[in-house]
């Protein structure tokens, strides 16, 4: 019993370790793209954003996907984990010399697919991060087999800041060498791959310490057919598992190979078409950013649900449900909000100057959808329906391209910046519905809904007031980067004081789910009280 106890402690704490360490690596992720746009400009911006979905894919198949993957078939098969470890690591192996191989041969016409030849080079060298995926994956995969989540979690903590690291580092080199945009951008991907190989290094510094072996000696009664099925069969299950966490990445394969050219209809010269492309791309870090802290808060109460689910208490489920549905809604909410208000002052304290203020603000206007997808994808998991967030991201991607053969050519980076919103709404729209089927219902009472709006209301009101007022003083004594920063930074202040004077005073939520707060709750009784 004891053993047993122990286990689920073992285990929650891992999930929490690993939770903690992805909320890291994401801010990491997106942060550090603001000091490179900085450095390289828009153009190699537009570079490495070009090929970074490639490598973006790789890191998230070989932390989620391959090593979830192992790690249940080491559990199902214990008397088996020599052979299972090195069955995988060479089907793996194979796997990524044929992606890598492939990429090396296929840079060209990618290159011509995505309306810009000179990629090719940066594609190759992107071509070579897919080494790193049979030992990536495996080592963490073998790890987690044992219900140890230290090595995943400082591998990935380590991998990001290796990585961004040395993408700043050899930036700034470059820069000083006068390296033209796309130098900067093959620079950024080596940079890249010096982030991988800290995690490899990482890893298998733990393995060596708990005697885990690869088991290759294991393999030489497998034939090559059973190997290529069997990679194929993991391959699918593993992007499968983690499609949600490719979501993103995705979307911008979307722009990747489809904007320049649309953009090149709309008007513009190939290089205007590349620069505006590079100016759309610091959408990306603000989407990430605003989605981070709404999924993730919502996704800590998905396993709660889906024991809940178990245990067959249906008002615990609908309870953890619709209060994942609040946090997104709520977060999400107040991001867009904010970040459409104050996109001027933002973008330039973010990236040097205001150029494409008007699409950004359209673009971020999909961060509230966005988090709530995301997390109505998660509260389906939750309710055993995993194929339906699948079905409604491809409903999404191809909305996504057609929107953007619509309007791009009409508006514009404003058209494909409309495209994802449009995408993003329909599939929150999907989420709910899909909700409504799986649970009977999709919130419990209308009360704190009716508060969050309330909330969100307030938020934009006293922010557009408070920008009106502070803008007027700027534009009287000039508006210089430091001036923005400092606007941008004091509204962000005053937004999020808004924000929290609400949940304080209105029932966004319930008195036992403040309950589970005690600090937050005296502070709240506080204002209660001076309120009534």
């Amino acid at each position: 019993m004891n053993r047993k106890g122990n286990q689920k402690t073992s285990f929650l704490g891992g999930a929490v370790l690993l939770s903690i360490a992805a909320i890291i690596t994401k801010i990491i992720s997106a942060g550090y793209r603001i000091p490179f746009q900085n450095m390289a400009g828009d153009l190699g911006f537009y570079v490495y954003q070009q090929v970074y979905p490639f490598y973006g894919f790789m890191t998230i198949i070989s932390l989620y996907g391959f090593p979830l993957v192992l790690s249940r078939q080491l559990a199902e098969n214990p008397k088996k984990q020599q052979a299972t470890t090195g069955f995988y690591f060479v089907g793996l192996l194979f796997f990524s010399l044929v992606t890598c191989v492939g990429m090396l041969v296929l840079a060209p016409w990618l290159a011509i697919l995505m309306g810009d030849p000179a990629l090719t080079d940066v594609l190759r060298v992107t071509g070579l991060s897919f080494l790193f995926v049979p030992f990536l994956s495996v080592a963490r995969g073998a790890t987690q087999g044992q219900h140890d989540m230290l090595p995943t979690a400082i591998s990935n903590v380590g991998e990001q800041l290796g990585r961004v690291t040395a993408i700043l580092l050899i930036t700034y080199l470059l820069m000083n060498a006068s390296a033209n945009a796309y130098q900067l951008g093959t620079g950024a991907i080596y940079g890249s791959l010096f982030g991988s190989l800290t995690g490899v290094i990482l890893l298998f510094m733990f393995l060596h310490k708990r005697g885990i072996a690869l088991g290759i000696n294991e393999l030489r009664h497998v034939s090559f057919k059973q190997m290529i099925s069997q990679v194929s069969l993991l391959l699918g299950q593993s992007v499968f598992i983690c499609i949600n966490a490719l979501i993103l990445i995705l979307f911008q394969f979307v722009d990747v190979f489809s904007m320049i050219h649309l953009l090149q209809s709309f008007g513009l010269s190939e290089g205007e078409s590349y620069e505006l492309k590079g100016i759309y791309d610091r959408g990306q870090p603000l989407i990430q950013l605003g989605t981070i802290l709404a999924t993730t808060l919502a996704l800590a109460l998905v396993p709660a649900m889906s024991e809940a689910r178990a245990r067959g208490v249906k008002l615990a489920v609908l309870q953890y449900q619709d209060m994942s549905l609040r946090l997104a809604f709520l977060i999400g909410g107040a991001a867009t909000i904010g970040l459409v208000i104050i996109m001027e002052p933002l973008n330039h304290m973010l990236f040097t100057d205001i150029e494409g203020a008007a699409f950004l603000r359209v673009l971020v206007l999909s961060i509230a959808p966005a988090a709530v997808y995301l997390t109505a994808a998660a509260v389906l998991q939750g309710h055993g329906r995993i194929r339906v967030p699948v079905v409604i991201l491809g409903i999404g991607l191809g909305l996504k391209t057609l929107a953007n053969i619509a309007l791009i050519p009409l508006y514009g980076a404003t058209g494909a910046a409309i495209a994802t919103t449009i995408a993003f709404t329909t599939m929150a729209g999907l989420g709910m519905i899909a909700i409504k089927r799986a649970a009977g219902k999709v919130i419990l009472h209308v009360t704190p809904y009716v508060a969050l709006a309330t909330t969100l209301a307030a938020l934009a009101v006293v922010t557009s007031v408070c920008y009106g007022f502070m803008a007027r003083w700027t534009e009287s004594i000039g508006q210089s980067r430091i001036q923005d920063a400092g606007l941008a930074l004091v509204l962000s202040g005053i937004g999020g004081l808004v924000v929290l004077v609400c949940l304080l005073i209105l029932p966004v939520f319930t008195a036992s789910e403040w309950d589970q707060i005690p600090k937050v709750k005296k502070i709240r009784g506080f204002f209660i009280r001076r309120k009534e």
